[in-house]
């Protein structure tokens, strides 16, 4: 079985959850050719396990399972049955409870070849260890309490992150920044609840008229710095998918040579002959630290060519999904209040006129005719040739994402919308509680309200959760983390 197979295999195994006792290995670098690789194993006997192939280089290196934690020994990996050597490797040995999964955890470094890093997960299976599941060493991770959920989320965002701002967050997420915020609203939310509680079971010392004012107050606080913190999603969203920034407009009006500029490479055709571009073409860039999705879409023209009306389609549909589009006018430019109008029928709510082709002379009038059509709106110019208006475009870029949510940007974000609809259901909850507060309902309404916000909040570190939301999670992992 090679590694691409052992990956099908366990994807077509996602929802079936192995036994959290046992010994699971993947290689936990990426598949393909590579100065090194990673082999990982977790659980229980995984020194031991791995005693049977390992042949220390020397006598000041002992046999894995005795090895003390934390520990490195250079060695060779021998097949038991042919006594042939697979691989030099250094094996280094994480003891319980403070490995990565809480469990004995054996790494094995070795050559990055695919041939090698395969012969060595073979031998480990035929020992007896069981192949990861995608997400399988963070998940146990989360089960034996190193983490929380909102941390195991982190660890994928991290890998996934492409840009400075998007580690960033991801990091501070993983340290549990965003954990200790929620608790903390949690901390705050439990005296008031004891106190409707208290009031409940001792109704003849009816405080409720006195301790009322603090109560709204309190709990509107709460409700307000919930709500604050899931407006935070657009911004979070946006370092976890890529802000969408779209080129559009005529043929040959400049926009492959401004994805080459900002991209950094000619990372698509460029010619003087209209309608090259017939397919939108996509690069991710980062953009002083903001993960962007810059695509290039074929001119908009009507045309009897099919190809081409298939790339003005694309086109149109990049559009409507577009955070923020670029329409740029190329000088000759003929009829700019024609150009105008198909602009304004795009329907992006951010769109930005872009006067490409700065560097030439045609483009002083081009711009005055622009500005006497739309005197208020922004337009903005450029020149990919010489670079000139490259930084107010990515200016433009950033305004874009800081209008974006309510988060100040030292803040943590919510990334992801499952984060960002417990903070909701725990807002709502609060606000529901004051309602019924104010409207005069019963005790026992507002301490069943208040502690279905308190629930949603532990949903969201994970201390509240479904088998089924776990699994869900722990399935759009990579295999070997």
């Amino acid at each position: 079985m090679t590694e691409t197979d052992l990956t099908h295999h366990m994807e077509k195994d996602l929802m079936r959850p192995g036994d959290d006792s046992d010994i699971c290995v993947a290689v936990a670098t990426p598949p393909g050719t590579s100065g090194l690789a990673v082999i990982r194993m977790s659980g229980a006997g995984a020194g031991l396990l791995v005693d049977t192939l390992f042949q220390p280089a020397g006598p000041r290196f002992g046999k894995p399972s005795q090895m003390a934690g934390y520990t490195c020994a250079v060695g060779q990996i021998v097949d038991p049955g042919s006594r042939l050597m697979v691989d030099q490797v250094v094996l280094t040995r994480f003891t319980p409870p403070h490995s990565y999964t809480g469990e004995e955890v054996i790494e094995i470094s070795c050559h990055g070849g695919p041939a090698v890093k395969q012969a060595i997960l073979d031998l480990l299976l035929r020992q007896g260890a069981r192949a990861a599941q995608p997400g399988e060493f963070t998940r146990r991770a989360f089960l034996n309490g190193k983490m929380d959920l909102a941390q195991a989320e982190a660890v994928m965002d991290l890998i996934a992150a492409d840009a400075a701002r998007s580690a960033q967050n991801a990091a501070a997420q993983l340290l549990g920044r965003l954990s200790d915020k929620v608790r903390q609203e949690a901390l705050s939310l439990y005296p008031l609840l004891a106190r409707v509680e208290l009031i409940l079971e001792y109704p003849e010392h009816d405080e409720l008229e006195a301790a009322q004012e603090g109560l709204l107050r309190d709990l509107g606080a709460i409700a307000s710095r919930l709500r604050h913190r899931a407006d935070s999603y657009e911004q979070g969203r946006i370092l976890r998918e890529g802000l969408t920034v779209v080129l559009a407009g005529q043929p040959n009006a400049g926009k492959s040579s401004l994805l080459n500029a900002l991209s950094g490479y000619e990372r698509a055709i460029v010619t003087a002959i209209p309608g090259t571009t017939r397919d939108t073409v996509e690069e991710r860039v980062d953009i002083r630290g903001i993960p962007v999705r810059l695509i290039d879409t074929a001119g908009l023209r009507s045309s009897s060519d099919p190809i081409e009306q298939l790339g003005v389609a694309r086109a149109h549909q990049a559009l409507r999904q577009a955070d923020l589009v670029f329409w740029l006018f190329s000088p000759p430019l003929d009829d700019v209040d024609a150009e105008l109008e198909q602009m304004r029928q795009s329907g992006c709510e951010h769109q930005v006129m872009l006067v490409s082709k700065e560097d030439l002379q045609s483009s002083t009038d081009l711009v005055a005719r622009i500005r006497r059509s739309r005197p208020s709106e922004p337009l903005l110019t450029c020149s990919a040739l010489t670079g000139e208006g490259l930084e107010q475009i990515r200016d433009q870029i950033i305004q874009v994402y800081e209008s974006r949510g309510a988060a100040q940007s030292q803040d943590i974000l919510i990334s992801n919308s499952r984060q960002r609809a417990c903070l909701e259901k725990a807002a709502g909850q609060l606000e529901a509680a004051l309602e019924a507060l104010s409207g005069g309902l019963t005790l026992d309404v507002i301490a069943s309200l208040l502690r279905g916000a308190l629930d949603a909040l532990a949903e969201l570190t994970g201390e509240n959760v479904s088998e089924e939301l776990i699994d869900s999670i722990f399935s759009r992992f990579c295999v070997g983390k």
